[in-house]
């Protein structure tokens, strides 16, 4: 079983506890060198897709795209790791909901979302020599118009994560590219540590509701950068 490299802090009153250094340098036993105090981590994530729901006389198109990035910092600990978050922000949010009813059309702008894309870094395992991120981007119900019925929109996530839909797995579900994201621990002791990973999701699904069939389909691409810096001397990150 992996072992659980991380513990994820949810509330961190800022970056700044994660400069808690040791008073002394640690050494490397087999490389004699200096082991970081602290790691400056940084998630880039950008994603764009489309849905579509189709009942009976009333038909809804969906597109968006987005970017978020999430902040934080990490310490060892012994021969642990704590993972402190900082910030998770919705850098940029555009979608658009197109309803087709028999009688009218009804556009929603992004600025009419009820809900938006939020980002969780759940944690990261180490296995064997890699540290395998676990994410998701939470999704929410389509269409935003009314409608009878209401279908959950899949966002990105890691294969690492284990929350799924009540419907689908989703790492199923992916057609292009790969969703397994990691790095090689020894990396992230020496310099800093770049992580480019992309891939491409498709689902769709026809099913009778109330003897009325009803489809619905959900799909994206991803393209996420991960950004490890280790730091040596005491300070704010980045300074």
């Amino acid at each position: 079983m992996a072992k659980k490299l991380f513990s994820i802090l949810l509330i961190c009153s800022a970056c700044l506890i994660c400069l808690r250094a040791r008073n002394s340098f640690s050494l490397s036993s087999s490389e004699h060198q200096l082991i970081p105090l602290w790691w400056e981590i940084k998630i880039l994530l950008v994603s764009d897709g489309d849905y579509k729901v189709s009942e009976g006389k009333s038909s809804y198109y969906g597109n968006y795209s987005f970017t978020i990035l999430w902040t934080g910092c990490m310490e060892k600990n012994d021969d642990d790791f704590i993972l402190y978050y900082e910030n998770s922000e919705l850098v940029n949010f555009a979608a658009e909901e197109q309803a087709l009813f028999p009688d009218s059309i009804r556009l929603l702008s992004a600025e009419e979302f009820i809900d938006k894309p939020s980002f969780k870094l759940n944690y990261i395992l180490r296995k064997e020599d890699n540290l395998y991120f676990n994410f998701i981007v939470n999704g929410f119900l389509t269409p935003q118009n009314n409608s009878q019925n209401k279908f959950y929109l899949n966002l990105p996530s890691s294969e690492e994560n284990a929350i799924y839909s009540p419907e689908i797995n989703y790492d199923s579900f992916i057609t292009k590219g790969s969703n397994h994201v990691y790095l090689l621990e020894k990396d992230i002791y020496s310099d800093s540590v770049e992580k480019k990973s992309s891939w491409e999701w498709k689902y769709q699904k026809w099913q009778m509701i109330q003897n009325n069939p009803v489809y619905f389909s959900n799909s994206h691409q991803v393209n996420i950068e991960i950004l490890i810096s280790p730091h040596f001397s005491k300070g704010a990150p980045g300074s």
